[in-house]
């Protein structure tokens, strides 16, 4: 798959993301390497420990699909697993490409994050009370989380047209002794916790935006 001359679509620490050239419901995302270059060049233990892993900068397209694979088969049809669906790797000229579904605004474009809905509208009792049951539905389903980021989760269509909240990124266990995966318990207990400290923030950040308002109608007026 040629990416030649396209430009990510979105990005992060160490990958960055493309539509599909050629199906426009499928994002490839692909390693960053000159980014992980420079990332790793200040953390040399890291560095080390990248280098000695087989799957090298590739781990995190490995960990997403082992998440994925292990969400699937445990849900077993039963029940909907609220993650952007993966449905593969493909060869691109940027290396290896993590083939996912594209979450959308209903218009065709990225649907925004949890963070960008806060900065946009702040933190409404809608929003948190489907934050609340979108957390606790994870923790059920027994998905590991690496990074719990209101930047991972958009709220959005997926390709059926089903609207709610998505998870996109920051899953799947990095652990040298995957404890997590071993133990559903200590797993929720992790996500909850590192969920309440991400609400709280949602929830300052909220509430400053709306001082922030306040004071400017009361310097318009």
């Amino acid at each position: 798959m040629d990416l030649t001359g396209l430009r990510p679509i979105a990005s992060g620490a160490e990958r960055l993301v493309y539509q599909h050239p050629h199906d426009p419901s499928l994002l490839v995302k692909v390693v960053d390497f000159p980014a992980v270059a420079e990332h790793l060049s200040t953390r040399p233990l890291r560095r080390w420990r990248k280098d000695r892993q087989r799957e090298g900068a590739y781990r995190n397209h490995v960990a997403e699909l082992a998440e994925y694979t292990a969400a699937q088969n445990a849900a077993a049809g039963r029940w909907k697993v609220p993650m952007a669906r993966i449905l593969g790797l493909a060869q691109t000229s940027m290396g290896l490409g993590l083939l996912v579904e594209k979450i959308t605004d209903g218009q065709g474009g990225l649907a925004p994050t949890v963070e960008q809905i806060v900065r946009d509208r702040g933190l409404d009792e809608s929003l948190a009370r489907e934050l609340d049951y979108f957390f606790d539905t994870l923790a059920d389903h027994h998905i590991i989380l690496n990074d719990v980021s209101a930047r991972n989760v958009v709220m959005g269509l997926n390709a059926d047209g089903e609207a709610g909240l998505y998870l996109i990124d920051g899953f799947g266990s990095k652990q040298a002794v995957p404890l997590f995966a071993y133990s559903k318990l200590l797993n929720r207990r992790r996500i909850l916790r590192k969920y309440q400290v991400l609400r709280a923030k949602l929830q300052a950040r909220s509430l400053a935006r709306l001082q922030a308002r306040r004071q400017s109608s009361e310097l318009d007026s």
